[in-house]
């Protein structure tokens, strides 16, 4: 009966992701597993523990395997859920230590889940589903590992008092200022032109494409009237460093609307290929590769296993990381890209403190799935926690203005070709999570470590 009660409570904190968003299922999922792993003994813990992580995986990560089949999905979640059996590994059962325990490795369960292996996948953390919880600006204040912390402790929580001390706390949370300000505004004008097919497919035809863009930008844009132009990842496949062709139309573009556009571009270097961010002023002016690729997406980890497990993996060309962080500038103001997998790579948080941020991404290759709400959705979460505003531009769907709480200020219908136009306050200054960096996963881990010590000391006491 604890297996399938397990599974229930596994499958109801996945709800709190998108498109569904019920961020108070985290905590009754949470809170019903936690429940459910003081009750048993270490093998059963273990597999409870398993059970749960995989009930939350399965279904949130199902669009990875839409067009690729279902075996490398399967072994993702599989793999990944081991994770979970952390605090199975570390509590006792009916232990007092265990409300302590339990929230501590919590945040050590989503450490690892995005960073290991092959730097990890942290697109499933539960700490990501509380953007529209009533406690959100932790994001600002101690960022993801604080959320996580937060919510693994509001479950175990068991008495009057201190429910109430923690809802002090975080009510506090929400007033402990920083020294985020706002400046001028900008203009900006994101561009959504669509693809020819959606799936792996999508860009069998990157000249129509890149003309897609181009006309898109071309009939929706008057000259001048923006201070901007945005364009997604992989709105140019054709190298516009081989193509002179698509390099001058670009530039063309750019003198007549009389305005820098900033489109995604994949060139191929004497290193391979690279994922960048070009801007055009009407010249190329500063480019930006990616910096953090996806594992068995722009490059194959045991290419041979891979290529074992899925016939689409000898279609997967590797792609050479860029090396430096880049500020593009704009008649003064300045901005950085994350491009797609980026934005969930924590470690870029304390560069997020440009004037706003810009986030470029391809969602064609996942087709109609939660994977565009999901992405999204991350993208409301680093808003919140730079205190910026965030340019988010799709070749599918759902380009986005994002202000600086994390609030979607405009859209695009998906897949439907469209140009949104928006003026986007730029701000300075760091939060303070931005400050903090990497403390909470730091304090995290030393805690735990001396609440497992003070424990075995006292039972040989």
């Amino acid at each position: 009966m604890h297996y399938f009660l397990v599974i229930f409570f596994g499958g109801l904190a996945s709800l709190a992701f998108e498109p569904y968003g019920f961020w108070y299922c985290a905590l009754f999922g949470i809170a019903g597993w936690y429940w459910v792993l003081t009750q048993h003994q270490l093998k059963r813990r273990f597999f409870i523990s398993y059970l749960f992580g995989l009930s939350i995986l399965l279904p949130t990560q199902h669009w990875t395997g839409i067009y690729v089949g279902n075996l490398p999905w399967l072994i993702l979640c599989f793999a990944q859920a081991l994770i979970f059996i952390l605090p199975a590994l570390l509590m006792r059962r009916n232990h007092r230590a265990n409300q302590f325990i339990f929230p501590l490795s919590y945040v050590i369960i989503e450490l690892l889940l995005r960073t290991v292996p092959f730097t990890g996948f942290g697109w499933s953390r539960l700490s990501l589903t509380q953007t529209d919880s009533p406690y959100d600006s932790i994001y600002r204040q101690i960022g993801l590992a604080g959320m996580a912390l937060v919510i693994a402790t509001i479950v175990v929580l068991r008495n009057i008092k201190n429910i109430l001390i923690l809802a002090v706390i975080l009510a506090s949370i929400h007033f402990i200022p920083d020294n985020v300000i706002e400046g001028k505004p900008i203009k900006v004008a994101l561009v959504q032109g669509g693809v020819v097919n959606l799936g792996f497919d999508f860009n069998n035809k990157p000249r129509e494409v890149f003309m897609r863009h181009l006309n898109q930008t071309t009939f929706s844009i008057s000259p001048s009237a923006v201070d901007l132009i945005i364009w997604p990842e992989n709105a140019v496949d054709v190298d516009v460093f081989r193509n002179d062709d698509i390099r001058i139309q670009i530039e063309k573009l750019s003198q007549d609307l009389d305005t820098p556009i900033l489109v995604g571009a994949v060139t191929r270097s004497s290193q391979g290929l690279n994922n960048q961010a070009i801007l055009f002023e009407p010249k190329i002016s500063q480019t930006y590769s990616k910096r953090y690729l996806t594992p068995f997406g722009e490059y194959l980890p045991l290419r041979s296993v891979a290529e074992s497990i899925s016939k689409y993996a000898t279609r997967i060309d590797d792609f050479y990381p860029g090396k430096e962080f880049i500020t593009f500038n704009v008649n003064g103001v300045k901005f950085n890209s994350l491009i797609c997998y980026e934005l969930i790579n924590d470690s870029f948080t304390k560069e997020n403190v440009n004037d706003f941020l810009v986030i470029q991404t391809n969602n064609a290759t996942f087709g109609d799935t939660p994977q565009l709400d999901q992405q999204l959705n991350i993208a409301r979460v680093r808003a919140i926690e730079s205190g910026r505003g965030v340019a988010y531009v799709s070749t599918t769907g759902i380009t986005s203005f994002i202000d600086a709480n994390g609030k979607v200020t405009n859209s695009l219908d998906k897949f439907e070709p469209g140009t949104s136009i928006k003026d986007m306050t730029t701000y300075s200054g760091r939060t303070n999570v931005q400050k903090i960096g990497y403390s909470v996963e730091i304090i995290s881990l030393g805690l735990l470590v001396m609440t497992l010590g003070y424990r075995r000391w006292r039972m040989d006491v």
